[in-house]
């Protein structure tokens, strides 16, 4: 089944409702970036919460999935 050209458009530049940028610094031991207030907002991110990194190989994309204290988990998509 063929698909239309917004379609294509949608797989090859996925669009969120919300879109941040962070930059990476460095304390000298490890990498650092900050997660922008509105992604906070949004999640419900909370002191203790955990960020699993998901790299996938040779694609140049991360998935990072919120892991809540109270074991409930979200999950963006970045490229």
């Amino acid at each position: 089944m063929p698909i239309s050209e917004d379609e294509l458009q949608d797989l090859i530049h996925p669009t969120a409702p919300i879109e941040k940028v962070s930059t990476i610094s460095s304390d000298g031991k490890t990498f650092i970036t900050r997660i922008p207030k509105i992604i906070v907002d949004e999640l419900g991110v909370e002191k203790g919460d955990k960020l699993r990194w998901l790299a996938k190989e040779n694609s140049k994309k991360v998935e990072l999935k919120l892991e809540k204290q109270n074991g409930s988990s979200s999950k963006k998509e970045n490229n």
